[in-house]
């Protein structure tokens, strides 16, 4: 009669019925091809709490060990596994927790009814009351005759179990002041054109490369892939920033536009390394995210703010997880849980200066492509503004940039995995951070705290005169070198190569007397310890990092105490191993614009808020250090610091101009900068010809608001090519007209001579 009623089954197809069935026939020998249990447990209730003990712990093949020979026979290990692999990423399993009630024995078979709780990381706690699991007897033991409905009542063969999440639209990303950086669903143009319809190739690369902040060289490259004919996408643009070029390239470059509705990163690269990017779940992440709740076609955040903050951003999908029969019928309602929408974030940054400061590094790399931004020179820079008061990052921007709509599967972009993979191995590292993750050694800029130090620890005094001249014998201070070199006698211009002459501590900070800081190296390390020198290093901080660590990769730099005089000497002038960061560099500048409190820097303003409820987030300036400064040595420092952009502070016993800058701000016979800014250049030697040129500064002089820090890679003295571009954004900053850049940047490059052992001014 058993085997009848069990043939039937099979005909209907009832799989699981039939496993049911086959539990109570006799053995077909099949047990030699299933794991041999050591020690089968001994009562039914045993192995049952075994095999829920081993759902919980996930333990799959505990759980088939468990199975009955007939169970194993019709279900193999492998899909075994599959079947509960899938049920637990679907139901978001944590635990399993049961209450075994009651156990009815009949012969060689047995069935344990039992209350079980499953534990979800997505929907909570999913009670499942009144079930009931059937064994055999196995040896001395039981054993299950396993079905899908050992999951859940109701998940018979032909169901599914599916898990359904509806998820909230993607909340905005804002600035300070509450202007979209990120828009969900907004609207997009990207501009097609072909390189045989431009009616002036040259004009309308040069106008491009403007509108969407990329390279002449990067777009001629990026069109040659093409067939002259060929229509491409070549970038996306805002519409506001499109209408201020739509004329020039309609004239020159029959541009083609298209509008898509699409999460839109306003200025399309201008703060990509902030902000981040979405993008499809990486495969190898997938299972994780689908615990999460997630399903595999979302998008999530994959870098920056969108990754760091994409719980708040994505907030919580409505879901539900239930038992559906083939026909499209609910068998069952398992759970569900209400969705929550995302929450803003509001940033730091100030739209418009962030805007300003991605703007003049790719202007300035078009610009003076002829020259020192040629790639075969230097291959990029960054450039980073702080509040002096407070730590907050008003922008941040690091060149080359990249469009992070790339990374959504709407881009219209050809071949998009290709491109995304020529820019990974691009020798320019457009997805290298310099701003947070370069080291780089800060040459002069580094003056400023040995000024401070030297200052503080009263090894020369404020009014004392030191004579700078082209050379330094410094055998009587400890110096194994015969002799050193100021910058100034290796100049390439022939009216820069004069002896600065007679200085105080501030005028040597303002001419960059290399001769001065030598000795201060010297002295330093001599007269007040190894250490002293790099410990002030620390205290003014360098060696750690700022704090942003939790939303781009930070690194700490390096600061090497010396052991031996040579060595405090070269780091006395920013060299040796020192090697420091842009932000590093910018919070200096603060931390002496403020008297000498370093905050920790930060770029999330608040969460939540925007919409009328309350924020989850607000944050608060945290000072993390103090400077420990005398008010005589920060004084010292500052006006050191005041008089290298001025063109009227002039060398006691040359009458030359002193400041190392003053011709980029305050140049009687160009725009003068109607705006006081104290700023300190540096020229930073590398390995290669061409040094890293440097310029940090805060502004107003007199009521300090913002530090700024800017570096170009390999990009000849700071006040030639760091301090032009700063001069931009500081224009912007206080609504002054835009300085144009240095007219010889559009010459041919002459390289520097720096001698080993120096640094620029």
């Amino acid at each position: 009669m058993r085997k009848s009623i069990c043939f039937v089954l099979l005909l209907t197809g009832c799989a699981a019925l039939l496993i049911g069935c086959a539990a109570l026939l006799p053995s077909a020998g099949s047990e030699e091809s299933a794991p041999v249990l050591q020690l089968l447990p001994r009562t039914p209730a045993d192995t049952v709490s075994a095999f829920l003990n081993a759902w919980s712990a996930r333990d799959y093949n505990a759980m088939y060990a468990q199975l009955s020979s007939e169970s194993q026979s019709l279900v193999s290990q492998a899909v075994f596994r599959e079947i509960y692999t899938q049920a637990d990423t679907q139901i978001g399993t944590t635990a399993v927790r049961y209450t075994i009630n009651q156990t009815r024995e009949q012969g060689r078979t047995a069935a344990v009814r039992y209350d079980v709780v499953i534990e979800s990381g997505i929907f909570g706690e999913i009670a499942d009351p009144g079930r009931t699991m059937r064994l055999v007897r196995a040896g001395d033991g039981w054993r299950v005759a396993w079905t899908n409905m050992d999951i859940f009542d109701g998940f018979a063969p032909g169901t599914t179990l599916e898990a359904v999440s509806v998820r909230p639209p993607r909340a905005d990303i804002l600035d300070r002041s509450g202007r979209l950086l990120v828009e969900q669903d907004g609207e997009t143009l990207t501009l097609f054109a072909a390189a045989q319809e431009m009616q002036n190739y040259d004009n309308c690369i040069s106008i491009l490369a403007s509108a969407l902040r990329r390279e002449r060289a990067e777009l001629n490259a990026f069109l040659r892939d093409y067939n002259p004919e060929t229509i491409v996408p070549i970038g996306d643009i805002d519409a506001d920033e499109y209408a201020i070029y739509a004329s020039a390239l309609a004239q020159n470059c029959a541009i083609r536009t298209d509008t898509r509705i699409t999460r839109r990163y306003v200025g399309h690269g201008i703060a990509t390394h902030v902000i981040g990017y979405v993008g499809n779940i990486p495969a190898e992440q997938l299972a994780a995210y689908q615990q999460r709740g997630y399903s595999q076609g979302d998008l999530v955040g994959l870098a920056g703010v969108e990754l760091a903050y994409e719980a708040q951003l994505a907030g919580q999908p409505s879901r539900a997880l239930r038992i559906r029969e083939p026909g499209g019928l609910i068998v069952r309602e398992l759970a569900g849980t209400g969705g929550s929408p995302g929450q803003t974030v509001r940033l730091t940054l100030d739209l418009n200066l962030q805007r300003a400061a991605a703007q003049a590094l790719a202007d300035a790399y078009n610009y003076a492509e002829p020259n020192w931004a040629n790639r075969t020179h230097s291959p990029g820079g960054g450039v980073v503004v702080l509040d002096v008061n407070t730590g907050a990052v008003l922008a941040l921007a690091s060149f080359p940039s990249y469009d992070p709509g790339l990374f959504n599967p709407d881009t219209p972009l050809f071949f998009v995995g290709s491109y995304i993979a020529a820019l990974q191995n691009d020798a320019r590292q457009p997805f290298f951070n310099r701003v947070t993750q370069g080291q780089y050694a800060p040459g002069s800029t580094f003056k400023i705290v040995t000024t401070a130090a030297a200052a503080n620890e009263g090894v020369f005094s404020p009014t004392e005169i030191f004579t700078c001249g082209m050379q330094w014998v410094g055998r009587e201070f400890g110096d194994t070198l015969p002799v050193r070199l100021d910058w100034r006698a290796t100049e390439v211009l022939e009216e820069a190569r004069f002896a600065t002459g007679d200085v105080t501590m501030a005028e040597a900070l303002t001419a960059s007397c290399n001769p001065f800081f030598y000795q201060m190296g010297a002295l330093l390390y001599t007269q007040r310890g190894s250490t002293t020198l790099t410990d002030y290093a620390r205290r003014m901080g360098f060696g750690s990092a700022t704090g942003l660590g939790s939303i781009m990769p930070e690194v700490s730099g390096v600061i090497s105490p010396p052991t031996s005089v040579e060595q405090a000497i070269n780091i006395a002038i920013g060299q040796h191993e020192t090697q420091v960061t842009i932000i590093q560099m910018a919070r200096l500048a603060a931390g002496i614009a403020n008297g000498g409190t370093l905050y920790r820097t930060y770029l999330v303003e608040q969460v939540g808020g925007d919409d009328g409820t309350a924020a989850t987030f607000s944050a608060q300036p945290e000072v993390v250090g103090e400077m420990g400064l005398l008010p005589e040595a920060l004084a010292v420092v500052r006006e050191g610091m005041c008089a290298v952009t001025r063109s009227e502070v002039v060398g006691r016993s040359t009458g030359q101009r002193l400041g190392t800058a003053w011709f980029v701000f305050d140049d009687p016979n160009g725009i003068r900068a109607p705006y006081t800014v104290c700023g300190k250049t540096g020229t930073a030697q590398t390995g290669r010809i061409e040094p890293h040129g440097w310029f940090v500064a805060y502004a107003p002089a007199d009521n300090p608001q913002i530090a700024i820090a800017a570096m170009i890679e390999h990009g000849r003295e700071g006040s030639e090519t760091a301090a032009p571009i700063v001069r931009r954004i500081l224009d912007t900053y206080f609504g002054a007209p835009v300085a144009p850049y240095p007219d010889w940047w559009t010459g041919g490059y002459v390289a520097m001579n720096i001698p080993a052992g120096a640094t620029g001014g």
